[in-house]
């Protein structure tokens, strides 16, 4: 499983003004890695206090984020349209 890449978000208004964006998630995780790793001490202290398998943990966060892979939503109403969709 893969996490996520890349975002296209598309918006129109009844007003005629349309935006498209190509948001590169990768970019993203990239950026978040430093704080996750400095979040880890803290991660593993609370998964030994709660009496949890850090490493079922992370499975679990690891595969939440995969599945947002491949979601499509459209949004219309009579004054606009946004679609995203996540690859």
């Amino acid at each position: 499983m893969m996490l996520p890449l890349v975002m296209d978000l598309r918006v129109r208004t009844d007003g005629g003004h349309r935006i498209r964006l190509w948001l590169p998630l990768f970019l993203l995780w990239l950026l978040a890695l430093p704080l996750l790793i400095l979040l880890l001490p803290f991660y593993a202290v609370a998964c030994f206090v709660m009496r949890v398998n850090p490493l079922s943990g992370i499975r679990a966060f690891w595969n939440l984020l995969s599945a947002v892979r491949g979601t499509h939503i459209e949004v219309d109403n009579a004054r606009t349209f946004v679609f995203m969709h996540v690859y």
